[in-house]
């Protein structure tokens, strides 16, 4: 007998876009079966999407951050849900129902990863089509916006790293889970539609927060014999882009990094240089926001 679906509740950050989650929330709607239940934790958004929540999605859990607190408006999400397994979304991300049933049954028969990162892919296009099973593969990284944790995991590991705010937390998780030993997987047969909506973005700050926040998954994170070359690397491309692009912000941003660092020197845990060669971090992704 096939194992009935796995648990899954589904935990959405949302942030002053209340039309992409008005429509993230009706998809969700349309397949009620397949989640244990839908959490939104808003980060105090000014554009009446609590209201909108409490109005259309009765059913859906609302939890008020209180303010802009970024990724720890996930945590709080992480953490009150109940189901064994937690669909992480964005508010502007949505599943493709019909490509989640072979995993949900696969993730019911037991399944020891500490998360399974799904096929995120932008624009809905033709629906994929069903498999028998799900196809599950190592994985060194996912995207927040479609990825299913393991709550044992998210128990043991913990959350995100509330200090980051926003951009990287994924790739610091990553390394946390592997270094505790939990694998992590990929399921590219199941889909994640991201409409990655560009409203209440701002390029200045997410240069800010991306440089600052993979120098610090450097100084974590990195072996000894590749920390310096990698540090190097990255003050020399922190130095051109502070001239190409007239701006103060990567060189405060380094100065951040080295800052949070002091403030927690525990953290550092270096992985083995296989397993940063794994994750393989794009280490100029930080100077691309003010091109």
């Amino acid at each position: 007998m096939a194992p009935a679906p796995a648990s899954i509740s589904v935990a959405i950050l949302s942030y002053n876009r209340c039309d992409e989650l008005r429509r993230t929330l009706g998809i969700l709607a349309r397949t009620p079966e397949l989640w244990h239940e839908v959490i939104v934790a808003d980060n105090a958004s000014a554009d009446g999407t609590p209201a909108m929540v409490r109005a259309e999605f009765p059913t859906a859990r609302l939890i008020e951050t209180g303010g802009n607190t970024g990724i720890a408006g996930s945590n709080l999400a992480y953490s009150a849900a109940t189901g064994a397994w937690v669909l992480s979304l964005d508010d502007d991300s949505a599943p493709v129902a019909e490509t989640f049933a072979p995993l949900s049954r696969e993730l019911a028969a037991g399944c020891p990863a500490a998360a399974i990162a799904l096929s995120v892919r932008r624009g809905w296009g033709p629906p994929r089509a069903p498999t028998a099973g799900a196809l599950l593969a190592p994985s060194y990284g996912f995207s927040s916006a479609g990825v299913l944790f393991n709550r044992r995991a998210l128990t043991e590991v913990g959350t995100y790293d509330p200090e980051l705010f926003l951009f990287t937390n994924e790739l610091h998780w990553t390394a946390r889970a592997l270094l505790a030993g939990w694998p992590i997987l990929k399921a590219d047969s199941a889909c994640v539609v991201h409409r990655s909506a560009p409203a209440n973005r701002s390029s200045a700050r997410h240069a800010y927060h991306y440089t600052r926040n993979l120098l610090l998954f450097l100084l974590r994170y990195a072996p000894a014999p590749l920390a310096r070359p990698l540090a190097a690397r990255y003050f020399q491309r922190a130095a051109a882009y502070t001239v190409l692009h007239r701006t103060g912000i990567y060189l405060r941003a380094m100065r951040d990094a080295f800052a949070l660092l002091r403030r927690n020197p525990t953290a550092r845990r270096p992985l083995r240089p296989e397993q940063l060669a794994l994750i393989n971090p794009d280490w100029r992704a930080g100077f691309a926001y003010l091109g």
